[in-house]
């Protein structure tokens, strides 16, 4: 799915009663080098096609990301099970020079067969290799990091302008109640201030939501500590990599639209979202005066969530308008 995306009724996969596995698994993620030819999206719902099969008969889950010409996997289940399938990948032909970067036992954050991701960025494939080798000195000197913490290092470029490390700025998902409007928000914000659009695309097993798009745009010069704001589709709520990182978005941002079901139905499923993961971040509701009704924000705070209101100054803001409705509520984020 690109950005300009739809609105056909959102997928069922999982259902609002699912919860993330709590009961403590076995956590691995291992790194290598791609040795692809030919388009990695093919190859990887190639590999998708496989494992949802098999990791689900094994009782395992898997992410799966391919970043300037790496291969990432972090795999949680029973020790003996992804040991099995460590031993397998180890004998692949698509890739080389496996190199185990996390193993760890405790609170599992995948909760389906198979996630897939494929991210673009200027960053070349020798400086993503050094940020690999980093992370495997420190995990066999004895450090131990969370696996989400691992795998957010990777699969995002490095943030080489903000004035915090990895983790010390606030991460915003934006979320569009009907078409794309925030995906065109984050490409007005990167032409104007000069910044990479980071491009990246998830793909997932639920046969109504098998890719989505989701764009990361880094604004150093925003809040005491800089912003990366991340516009993710839709359907990337009923996948399970959105709600891996969930937990670690300090906001969530709506941009609302004219019609009260669409902006209804965003609340529903972000508020869902949460309830599944126990996470309580900050919703800010992106819109007109007239959208911005009390009773989207009575339903959020009855869930126990923040709700910020950025009102825009007319009635049919341009992106512009967005933005600066937008940005002191952001600027104000811990």
């Amino acid at each position: 799915m690109s950005a300009s995306e739809n609105d056909r009724p959102a997928t069922q996969w999982p259902d609002s009663s699912a919860e993330v596995p709590l009961q403590p698994v076995s956590r691995l993620i291992y790194a290598s080098v791609s040795l692809v030819d030919g388009p990695v999206l093919e190859e990887m719902r190639r590999i998708r096609d496989h494992a949802v099969v098999h990791n689900l008969a094994q009782g395992i889950r898997v992410a799966l990301l391919y970043m300037n010409g790496w291969f990432v996997e972090w795999i949680e289940g029973p020790e003996a099970a992804i040991q099995a399938l460590l031993n397998r990948v180890a004998q692949d032909r698509r890739h080389q020079g496996l190199r185990v970067i996390h193993n760890s036992f405790g609170r599992p954050r995948l909760f389906k067969p198979w996630i897939g991701a494929i991210v673009q960025s200027s960053e070349r494939r020798d400086a993503f290799g050094l940020r690999v080798f980093a992370l495997q000195d420190r995990f066999e000197s004895g450090e131990q990091l969370e696996p989400a913490s691992v795998w957010l290092n990777l699969c995002s470029p490095p943030a080489t302008n903000m004035r915090t490390s990895l983790g010390g700025y606030p991460r915003v998902m934006l979320l569009s109640a009907r078409g794309a409007k925030v995906f065109d928000l984050l490409q007005w914000l990167a032409r104007t201030g000069s910044h990479e659009l980071v491009r990246r695309r998830f793909a997932g097993a639920a046969a109504d939501a098998p890719d989505v798009e989701s764009d990361l745009l880094d604004l150093p010069e925003q809040g005491p500590k800089g912003l990366r704001l991340i516009a993710n589709a839709r359907k990337g709520l009923a996948m399970g990599m959105t709600h891996a990182f969930l937990p670690d978005y300090a906001a969530v941002v709506l941009l609302l639209s004219g019609e009260a079901r669409a902006n209804q139905r965003i609340v529903d499923r972000v508020l869902s979202a949460c309830r599944q993961v126990h996470h309580v971040p900050t919703l800010v509701g992106l819109g007109t005066q007239e959208e911005l009704t009390n009773d989207l924000m009575e339903q959020v705070e009855r869930q126990g969530l923040a709700w910020r209101a950025a009102r825009t100054h007319t009635a049919e803001p341009d992106l512009a308008g967005y933005w600066a409705a937008l940005q002191p509520v952001l600027n104000a984020l811990e």
